[in-house]
């Protein structure tokens, strides 16, 4: 049966002299969004039990908060040493332990009794984390054409997770307690993520396969291209000595600490007397955010192929900081969908364009390394906001002055994210290859 003319070029079969058939790196990247999905929307709906943990003990909310900055900087230390144990141990083992961890730590935190009790549950949730860098480590092994169409798939789980999480969550709540809930998520994360997980394979080797784009004659015409030049990749230590670097860890982790204290604080914030929503609208909002952001990661990602990612991602931070100061004066419930589909769309939607951005920048053969230290940023960031947004709240009695520091550490991120350029020939050199054969190869 011959293909359709608009079907051809739609990268699902197995490039492989076998009948054709679905390439099985298609079926990681699914799995790869289950566990995203689940992993980090999971993670995500601590807003939605914020306000009855806060309300059972008594603390303030820098201190509540405080259990999420835990995790997340569990997960910005262990995410370097998880991905070394994925290449040594395989990702079947790795990701299937981070899970593991992860539901045990949402099955202790129904039984806490105390802080302390609360931030060690915490770590356990933020090692279960940690998945994120393995696993799209794995898809990119998976591929060596459509790359990026298999990761930005792969991260549409998180803004699936987001979506539906929250309103899970809330359901949960009021029904069960926020106690019960969390058993009833550990019981979701140990059989749905330990039974994707065993779907994955390190590298298409494990299949008898090659990646996606490779053929035996040959090996790969990407390669010939420059696109696969593994042996030639500097690491960590080479691009940390350059200013553009640093200006995009600043960037992600300016951007992810306004995001994050949004994220954390905005169910506590729109059910709060001055507004005054229920908490399953509050839910809704917050799953609003994780619809838009898989809608913005379809159309950034198309638009970045038309415009650069350094404007595109420019232009979300953009949006993202004047939707901060929009939330400001937003009251009735459409302004507020409003700021959610703004926030969802817009910041949500240029998070991919970050490796994008810094692939376009130094080269793929840096991506892991620069992806790494950026991811690093990101976490960290990420970690810092929700207590940063607990303690303005605490001081203050409101959250306006969180949401002008939000806004303006996204402006922040726009522009220095609009700033970066490629390193200047001296910093390039200390970035590139140092490989004194290869140079003498060419001579001769």
């Amino acid at each position: 049966m011959p293909v359709p003319r608009h079907w051809k070029g739609i990268p699902l079969l197995s490039v492989s002299r076998a009948p054709a058939r679905i390439f099985y790196g298609w079926w990681v990247v699914i799995a790869g969004v289950v566990i995203y999905a689940s992993l980090l929307g999971a993670y995500q709906a601590f807003g939605i039990f914020f306000k009855p943990i806060q309300a059972e003990f008594g603390w303030n909310r820098a201190v509540t908060a405080t259990a999420f900055f835990i995790g997340s900087l569990t997960m910005a230390v262990l995410a370097p040493v998880v991905g070394g144990l994925s290449d040594r141990y395989g990702i079947r083992r790795v990701i299937t332990a981070a899970g593991i961890s992860g539901a045990t730590g949402y099955a202790l935190v129904s039984q806490v009794q105390t802080q302390w009790q609360l931030y060690a549950c915490f770590v356990l949730m933020g090692t279960g984390g940690t998945f994120f860098v393995p696993l799209l480590s794995v898809v990119s092994r998976w591929f060596t054409l459509r790359r990026g169409l298999a990761l930005g798939v792969t991260g549409i789980g998180g803004g699936i997770g987001q979506a539906f999480f929250p309103p899970l969550s809330q359901v949960l709540v009021d029904h069960f307690g926020w106690r019960q809930a969390y058993l009833v998520l550990a019981g979701i994360l140990l059989l749905v993520v330990v039974s994707a997980t065993q779907v994955l394979r390190s590298s298409p080797g494990e299949k008898g396969l090659l990646p996606y784009g490779e053929t035996d004659v040959g090996r790969t015409k990407a390669t010939e291209r420059g696109r696969a030049t593994p042996a030639a990749a500097p690491g960590l230590r080479q691009v940390i000595r350059t200013r553009v670097f640093w200006m995009l860890v600043t960037a992600a982790a300016a951007g992810h600490t306004a995001y994050q204290m949004t994220w954390v604080h905005f169910v506590p914030y729109v059910t709060d007397p001055g507004i005054g929503v229920s908490s399953m609208v509050g839910a809704t909002l917050v799953s609003a955010i994780g619809w838009s952001n898989m809608a913005g990661k379809v159309f950034m990602g198309n638009l970045s192929d038309r415009i650069g990612p350094r404007a595109t991602l420019a232009m979300c931070y953009g949006v993202a900081g004047a939707a901060m100061l929009w939330l400001i004066v937003a009251r009735d419930l459409w302004t507020l969908y409003l700021f959610s589909f703004l926030l969802g769309f817009f910041y949500g939607g240029g998070i991919p364009l970050q490796p994008a951005l810094a692939g376009s920048v130094f080269g793929l053969g840096a991506l892991g390394a620069v992806s790494g230290g950026v991811q690093s940023g990101t976490s960290s960031g990420g970690a810092v906001g929700p207590v940063l947004g607990g303690y303005i709240y605490d001081v203050n009695g409101n959250y306006y002055l969180a949401f002008v520091v939000g806004s303006i550490l996204l402006f922040i991120s726009m522009t220095l994210v609009a700033l970066v350029r490629k390193p200047k020939q001296a910093e390039r050199k200390s970035v590139g290859p140092r490989r004194p054969s290869d140079s003498k190869a060419r001579r001769n």
